[in-house]
């Protein structure tokens, strides 16, 4: 079937594959347009923390960057996903709002709570509601292209950021590791474009043996938002569910879950991602944790990325086109089109009726 191609013509009639496989190009584009963005309206020195409020594929760039970044940034850095900020929030707060639509209401809560509070501004957006608040309130926004799914803009969502961090002086310049990141994400896709047949192609491999399973996904805490990405993306390409851990924190309570399985054995299939600078003690840790569920009669699948001696940030990322390419075949495999999310937007319609607030 994966190897058919009258399966894509089929169930991909919008060709969420070349969106897929073309998200290599959104890493160069998306450093030039915060480099070109009016990110001298803030001033760095006085930011002392800062927030990343978004939602869904708007807010995993900001978790990749927080995962990327986390023995290297000196500034706190908080992801929020919700209505309402953190009290720490204050005028020596710079508050990033990013959604790729511009409308998503529970970024668009937050930002009037950020400035009714005093903090810095400033976003990321396609369009929409928020790129019309920063015109009318005067802060600044990096404007990235529109007519993408959010989840398919991840390069848009990431490089700005981690180009705004190095442009305030939070972070050092990666822009050379930026760019063999996407040298290799190019060549990483050639390997798994679907012309590429089945017992050749890493991601439809990986696809098959996750086939009417559900996949649990571990990882530690530098690829956790690695983990959450592919987690994220068999959620809503291949319209399936799947979890996520983080080794060593699963030791301390999930792991003990791992006795009575009843007659879910068979239907679970574990995925441990690892990276080849992971704390030789959390290595250890995955290895003991999958022989806890060998002895259960189910076989873990271990991952790491396929050039181990490639820059921190090409190894994130070739593990995310491994995951996103795999959600892709997974739909296939399902017979579903990966590009629509109708739940959502049936969501969104019934939110839209409710009078509840917003920032309730």
């Amino acid at each position: 079937m994966l190897d058919d191609p009258k399966t894509y013509s089929k169930y991909d009639p919008e060709n969420m594959h070349e969106l897929i496989f073309n998200f290599f190009e959104q890493l160069p584009k998306g450093r030039e347009l915060a480099e070109t963005s009016d990110y001298n309206l803030i001033d760095p020195s006085s930011v002392e923390r800062i927030v990343v409020a978004g939602m869904g594929g708007s807010a995993i760039g900001a978790d990749l960057l927080r995962c990327y970044a986390l023995y290297r940034l000196r500034v706190p850095m908080y992801v929020n996903r919700d209505y309402k900020l953190p009290a720490f929030v204050d005028e020596k707060t710079l508050v990033i709002l990013s959604s790729y639509s511009g409308n998503t209401e529970e970024t668009l809560a937050a930002l009037d709570e950020a400035r009714s509070l005093g903090a810095m501004l400033f976003a990321i957006s396609s369009d929409g509601e928020l790129e019309r608040k920063a015109s009318e309130w005067g802060f600044g926004i990096v404007r990235i292209p529109q007519g993408l799914p959010p989840r398919a803009a991840l390069g848009y969502s990431f490089a700005p950021l981690l180009t705004l961090f190095e442009l305030w002086g939070f972070l050092p310049s990666h822009e050379e590791e930026l760019n063999k990141t996407t040298v290799l994400l190019h060549e990483g896709a050639k390997r798994l474009f679907r012309d590429i047949p089945e017992d050749m192609n890493d991601a439809k491999k990986l696809a098959r043996k996750l086939h009417g399973k559900l996949p649990l996904i571990y990882s530690t805490l530098r690829l956790e938002a690695v983990a959450t990405r592919f987690r994220g993306q068999i959620n809503e390409n291949a319209k399936m569910l799947a979890y996520s851990a983080i080794i060593p924190e699963m030791n301390h309570n999930e792991l003990v879950g791992w006795r009575y399985l009843f007659k879910l054995g068979d239907e679970l299939k574990p995925i441990i991602l690892l990276d080849p600078e992971d704390h030789p003690r959390n290595r250890f840790r995955a290895n003991f944790v999958a022989d806890v569920m060998r002895a259960l009669g189910v076989e873990p699948i271990f991952l790491e990325p396929p050039i181990k001696d490639a820059p921190f940030l090409a190894r994130m990322f070739l593990l995310i086109q491994l995951g996103d390419f795999t959600s892709y075949y997974l739909a296939m495999l399902n017979k579903e089109d990966p590009k629509p999310v109708r739940v959502i937007d049936k969501l969104k319609a019934a939110l839209k009726e409710f009078r509840g607030s917003n920032h309730n």
